[in-house]
């Protein structure tokens, strides 16, 4: 499948340039530093990084868009980008009187939150960011069918096919869970494209109104998320043995989402319920179905863009699984169920965004803020400054309250860390 999608990126390329042609390129360095305060100082990564972008008119009436993720690293061991995540984007799509088709790797959006929305599950995300709104690696696109129907100038219906999803980008290799009651291999060896559990299917409605914007979202999905096959696992001597691979279940997903002004503000509400393939919650290896709403307020107050977000889940059966002994159910659920983000059967915690331009634009200053009603807090600020049209320097920092998890099962263990970057666009 990736040489298919490799081929086609190729044979793009090599189309003659057409009279509507668009190149973009963005580019930085930066460097991540480590500023835990219990531990030594480390640097976490020292990247060079390009991003090419083409997009331009092909005959028949087709639009080709084609982009690509190239960076090298220093710090520490010298590394590459891995190949599966080099081709970013690549596409085509073709416009008729009532409908638009797009065929290819490509990124697609759904709800109307900006983060943590429950309805943006199209796309598998990197598990390995510094930074939680990393807009190069946060998200990986999936070769995909996309047709958008417009029956009227107010509604539009998105169906979309991906055959072989894109799991979630974990470090491969095998992590062992050792404790007095585990003694368990977790072998992390996943295929860049999902084969054997493949197919992903979204049907999507959104109406525009003048009063509210309402969208809706049926989906039979791969979860990106994988899950872990228990069943060779063995009880010896009260401690639990074996090896058990990643697995990916499949979700219903039932969604719906509102959006509407509320005087200077914009109100939007997103909810979604995963029904996964153990609602009853008996199997530690397979995530509990959920319920998910975020509720966003935006607007410009103070002269600042102003977002606040608040995300509620609720996990059903939570405390239902009864599958090895209790001692080891404990410490079990506390590995998987923690990597799963379902540590609660009840979470709810805030975010809020601002941000603000100065100096005739030159200035950027912004800030994300995490309230989780617990003893971890999270403080995310940032500046940008524009030397020119195309060369910007940018400073930034990721602080938790709390010690970092320490949890082997996280592609990222949430320690503190600052930015330094330059980056240049054309």
């Amino acid at each position: 499948m990736k040489g298919i999608i490799f081929c086609g990126a190729a044979a793009m390329l090599s189309l003659p340039a057409f009279s509507e042609t668009d190149f973009q390129l963005h580019s930085f360095v930066d460097y991540y530093g480590e500023i835990e305060p219990e531990t030594e100082y480390e640097t976490l990564r020292n990247r060079y990084y390009i991003q090419p972008e083409l997009k331009t008119d092909l005959p028949q009436g087709l639009d080709a868009n084609i982009s690509a993720n190239l960076w090298y690293q220093t710090a520490n061991d010298d590394q590459w980008i891995e190949a599966e995540n080099i081709l970013r984007e690549a596409s085509i799509s073709k416009s008729f009187d009532s409908f638009d088709l797009s065929i290819g790797q490509k990124f697609v959006g759904l709800g109307f939150s900006d983060a943590f929305g429950p309805l943006n599950v199209v796309n598998g995300s990197d598990k390995t960011i510094l930074s939680l709104d990393d807009g190069y690696d946060g998200k990986r696109a999936d070769f995909m069918v996309k047709l958008d129907f417009y029956p009227t100038f107010e509604d539009e219906i998105n169906l979309i096919y991906i055959p072989f999803p894109r799991p979630d980008y974990e470090p491969k290799g095998v992590v062992n869970l050792s404790s007095d009651s585990l003694d368990v291999n977790l072998d992390y060896n996943q295929p860049a494209y999902l084969t054997d559990d493949a197919q992903s299917i979204y049907l999507n409605y959104l109406h525009y109104g003048m009063s509210m914007d309402v969208e809706l979202l049926y989906a039979y999905y791969v979860d990106r998320n994988p899950g872990f096959d228990l069943s060779e696992l063995t009880v010896s001597a009260g401690t639990l043995t074996g090896n058990a691979d990643v697995e990916y279940g499949r979700n219903h997903l039932f969604g719906a989402a509102v959006s509407l002004p509320l005087g200077p503000f914009v109100l939007s509400e997103d909810v979604a319920f995963n029904l996964t393939e153990d609602f009853a919650g008996e199997d530690l290896g397979v995530k509990n179905s959920y319920l998910t709403a975020n509720t966003q307020l935006s607007g410009t107050f103070f002269n600042s863009y102003t977002q606040l977000m608040s995300i509620f889940r609720y996990t059903f059966n939570y405390d239902e699984n009864e599958q090895f002994s209790s001692a080891i159910d404990d410490d079990l659920s506390t590995e998987i169920l923690e990597y799963h983000i379902q540590q609660y059967e009840y979470i709810l915690f805030h975010i809020l965004h601002v941000h603000r331009s100065l100096l005739r634009e030159k200035l950027y200053l912004s800030a994300n803020l995490g309230f989780f009603y617990s003893s971890r807090f999270y403080v995310a600020p940032r500046a940008r400054y524009s030397l020119s049209d195309n060369l910007s320097v940018e400073i930034g920092a990721d602080i938790w309250t709390a010690n970092g998890t320490s949890n082997d099962l996280t592609g990222s263990d949430d320690a503190d860390n600052f930015y330094i970057r330059a980056a240049y666009s054309y």
